[in-house]
C-alpha cells in the first residue's frame, strides 16, 4: 500500500481505503485505530523513563559532585574529550526525561503543532544516541591518558579518533533535526507528500548511524576486552587487584552488549519503516508491535547500563551467565585470572618466622620443576616449561615475543638477609648438624651453578642419623627454624 491508496489530512493519522484512519504513534495517541493501545504503550514508557532517567540523575551526580569526575574535559588537545561513564550517565539522564515528556503530551494530547511533536520525538533519540557514542570514545581517551601501548595498539591515531567521535555526535543533531522539522512544517502548509518525504529520509539517516555506531561498539568492545585479557596475565605478579580488573571487564562486557543489540534492533526497526511506513501504520498489529519495541528499546538498554555502571562483585556473580561466552569475552578473563590468581612470585624467609621455597626444593627433580637457578648468585632464577609462555607477557610487550624464558632477578637486599638468617641458623644449630659438605668438583651440577650450590645452605644431619636439605627442612617446618 502505497500514499496514493490512503488518505491522510493530517501527518500523524492515515485513513484506509475503509475509513478506517489509524495513529501515526509517534506524533499522536487519539482519534484513530489504534489509541487505547498507544496510551498504554506511553504510559509505561513515562514511568521506566522516568525512574531510570532518576538513576542516570543520580549516577551523575555522584561522579561529578562527590568523585569530582568532569563530564567533559577541556583541557587537553583542540577537541573535548568526553569523559566515559560521566558523559553517558548525563545524556542518558537527559534521553529519558525527554521520552518521558514526550509520553506525557501524547497522553493528555497537548501541544497540537505537527512540527513540534515532529521535532520533539527525535529530539530525545540524539541524546541517547550520544550517549552510547561518548561512552566508547570516552574509553578511548581515558586509554590514551592511561596506557600509551594500549591506546597505540588500538586507535593508533587520535586525530581520526576524535574525528570519528565529533562527526557521530553531531550529524544526527543536524540532519535529523532538519528533516523532523521540515516534515513538519510541509504538514502545517497541508504538503503531504513532502512531509512523508522528508520522514523517510529521517529514518534513512537514523538507519545509517545507528548500523555504524552498532559496528563500531562491536569492533571497540571486542578489543577492549581482549586487551583487558592480556593486561590480567601481564599484572598477575600480585601488585594489581585482578578481581577489580576481571569485574571492570564485565561491565565492559554488559555495555558493549546491551548497546550492540539497542543500536541493532533500532537500526532494523528504522530501515523496515523507511521502507515500508505507510503499511505498517495502516496494520494495527504491526503497528502496534512497532510502536512497543521502539519505544522500550531505549529505557530497557538504559536500565541494563546503568545495572553495569553500579555493579560490585557481589552483584556480579549473579551475572556469571555472562562468564560463559568464549573468545574475545569474559570466558577467556576468567580462565587468565586462574593463572594470575596463582601468581608467579617469589616470596622470601623474613625475619626468622615465614618459610618458604624458590620455586622446587631439593627432593624434586631439577628437570620437573618450572624454577631452576642460573647464574652465580641464588638471586637469578628461570622459568621454564609451560608456565614460561603465559609468563612472556611479563615483559611489557603485548605483542608476546618468542622467548622461553622469563628471568626473575631480586634485589642485593635480599641476598643479604638470606646471608643473616644463614648466619643466625648455623649458630643455633651448631650442636645438632654436622660439618658442611662440599660439592666435588665431579658433581655432574654444572660449573655456573656450583658457586649458586655452594653458597646455599648446606644438608643437615641430625642426632638420629637422619639426614634432609635446608629447603626440605624450612618448607616442612613452617615457623621458626628452632
Amino acid at each position: 500500500m502505497s500514499l496514493m491508496d490512503v488518505e491522510q489530512k493530517y501527518l500523524w493519522t492515515v485513513c484506509d481505503v475503509d475509513g478506517i484512519c489509524h495513529c501515526d504513534w509517534r506524533l499522536t495517541a487519539k482519534g484513530c485505530e489504534q489509541e487505547d493501545t498507544v496510551k498504554i504503550i506511553y504510559i509505561i514508557n513515562a514511568v521506566i523513563s522516568g525512574l531510570v532517567g532518576l538513576l542516570a540523575t543520580w549516577i551523575t551526580y555522584h561522579r561529578v559532585f562527590v568523585l569530582k569526575q568532569d563530564i567533559v574535559d577541556f583541557r587537553s588537545g583542540f577537541f573535548p574529550k568526553p569523559r566515559p561513564i560521566e558523559s553517558m550517565a548525563f545524556m542518558g539522564s537527559i534521553f529519558n526525561f525527554l521520552r518521558m515528556a514526550h509520553a506525557i503530551i501524547l497522553i493528555l494530547d497537548a501541544i497540537p503543532n505537527q512540527a513540534f511533536r515532529s521535532f520533539f520525538f527525535e529530539f530525545p533519540w540524539q541524546f541517547g544516541f550520544g550517549a552510547l557514542a561518548c561512552y566508547f570514545f570516552g574509553i578511548a581517551h581515558t586509554l590514551s591518558d592511561s596506557n600509551k601501548i594500549i591506546y597505540d595498539n588500538w586507535v593508533r591515531s587520535p586525530i581520526i579518533i576524535d574525528s570519528i567521535c565529533v562527526s557521530i555526535i553531531s550529524l544526527p543533531f543536524i540532519t535529523n533535526n532538519i528533516c523532523a522539522i521540515a516534515a513538519g512544517i510541509y504538514a502545517i502548509h497541508g504538503n503531504i507528500y513532502m512531509a512523508s518525504k522528508f520522514t523517510d529520509a529521517l529514518y534513512c539517516f537514523w538507519t545509517f548511524y545507528t548500523g555504524v555506531l552498532a559496528i563500531i561498539i562491536l569492533y571497540a568492545g571486542a578489543r577492549l576486552l581482549r586487551l583487558l585479557n592480556q593486561h590480567i596475565i601481564e599484572k598477575s605478579d600480585g601488585r594489581v587487584n585482578v578481581s577489580k580488573v576481571k569485574l571492570g571487564a564485565l561491565k565492559v562486557q554488559i555495555i558493549v552488549f546491551t548497546a550492540f543489540i539497542c543500536l541493532g534492533v533500532f537500526a532494523v526497526i528504522l530501515g523496515f519503516y523507511a521502507a515500508a511506513r505507510i503499511p505498517i501504520t495502516v496494520n494495527k498489529t504491526y503497528n502496534a508491535l512497532i510502536a512497543a519495541l521502539w519505544t522500550y528499546d531505549g529505557a530497557i538498554a538504559t536500565a541494563c547500563i546503568e545495572f553495569a555502571i553500579i555493579l560490585n562483585p557481589r552483584i556480579a556473580t549473579l551475572a556469571s551467565v555472562f562468564g560463559s561466552s568464549s573468545g574475545t569475552g569474559i570466558g577467556k578473563l576468567s580462565s587468565s585470572s586462574a593463572f594470575a590468581s596463582q601468581g608467579i612470585t617469589s616470596n622470601y624467609t623474613t625475619n626468622y618466622g615465614n618459610t618458604t621455597t624458590l620455586g622446587a626444593t631439593s627432593t624434586t627433580d631439577q628437570k620437573d620443576s618450572k624454577w631452576t637457578g642460573r647464574g652465580s648468585t641464588i638471586s637469578s632464577w628461570t622459568l621454564t616449561g609451560s608456565d614460561a609462555t603465559r609468563s612472556k607477557i611479563q615483559s611489557g610487550d603485548l605483542s608476546s615475543p618468542k622467548t622461553d624464558t622469563f628471568n626473575y632477578r631480586n634485589d642485593h637486599q635480599i641476598r643479604s638477609r638470606i646471608e643473616e638468617e644463614q648466619f643466625h641458623y648455623n649458630a643455633m644449630t651448631s650442636n645438632a648438624r654436622a660439618p658442611p659438605r662440599n660439592t666435588s668438583p665431579t658433581s655432574p651440577i654444572s660449573p655456573p651453578l656450583m658457586d649458586d650450590y655452594q653458597y646455599r645452605m648446606p644438608d643437615m644431619t641430625f642426632n638420629d642419623g637422619s639426614t634432609t636439605s635446608s629447603a626440605t627442612y624450612l618448607t616442612q617446618n613452617q615457623g621458626h627454624p628452632y
